[in-house]
């Protein structure tokens, strides 16, 4: 599993960019403050894990209201897409949250926040999420193919050791994962956030089932059921 410090560090200097591109060269209040929370949840995370695992969950989460105000003054309202790399122009699994219409993009996105994708002028917001991080790890050390059984057992049981089992069920258009004893944190809680990506367990699966299977996904909806969270992942269609 990633080191605490490393993605602390990685965190802060991503927060510290998208301070400065926002003040000083957009002029943008919200990606100014989208990197101030970047910035916070950066020194959170690099201060230390074990026993102050539980204060720095509840320190972030100033920085995640932050980021859920942020999507609900820019209008973003559904679900997330969680593209695979190859649906991007820097070779990155990414969640794209639409502005307007759910419509995955025909194009390979640039980088950039908000970006335009579609021929009906659709817009959306490009968010590295918990998944993002997840599948570059797995995918550095050959975790992922195309079974998705075997792709999210190598990854998400084995690789990064965050849960104790999976089970694949292929449903109409989609599939239903149930995952045995998440060990991932809840993040952010109930804010708009999360209804929006999904929980970080969710952001997760669903980033690596868009790796594996090359296509957009999107998370239907998820729910707890014993010990197990069950999710269930739609299967989007179209591409560049």
């Amino acid at each position: 599993m990633p080191r605490i410090g490393e993605l602390g560090i990685s965190l802060l200097i991503l927060g510290i960019g998208l301070s400065a591109i926002g003040y000083l060269v957009l002029e943008s209040t919200p990606i100014l403050v989208l990197g101030i929370s970047v910035m916070i949840m950066g020194v959170i995370a690099a201060w230390g894990e074990g026993s102050l695992e539980r204060t720095q969950l509840e320190l972030s989460k100033p920085g995640w209201d932050n980021v859920s105000m942020l999507l609900e003054s820019l209008g973003a309202a559904g679900r997330a897409m969680y593209l695979p790399s190859n649906y991007t122009e820097f070779k990155a699994p990414v969640a794209l949250v639409p502005l307007v219409k759910p419509t995955p993009p025909e194009i390979r996105l640039p980088r950039g926040f908000t970006i335009r994708y579609g021929r009906e002028g659709e817009t959306g917001l490009i968010l590295h999420t918990p998944g993002t991080i997840a599948a570059i790890k797995c995918s550095s050390v050959g975790a992922l193919g195309s079974d998705l059984g075997a792709s999210l057992t190598n990854c998400v049981v084995n690789h990064l050791a965050i849960a104790r089992g999976i089970m694949v069920t292929p449903t109409e258009g989609g599939y239903t994962i149930a995952v045995r004893g998440s060990r991932v944190n809840e993040l952010y809680g109930k804010t708009l956030v999360k209804s929006i990506l999904g929980s970080p367990t969710a952001s997760i699966i669903a980033s690596i089932a868009a790796e594996a299977l090359g296509s957009p996904i999107m998370v239907d909806g998820e729910e707890l059921r014993g010990n197990d969270l069950v999710i269930r992942l739609r299967v989007l269609t179209h591409g560049p």
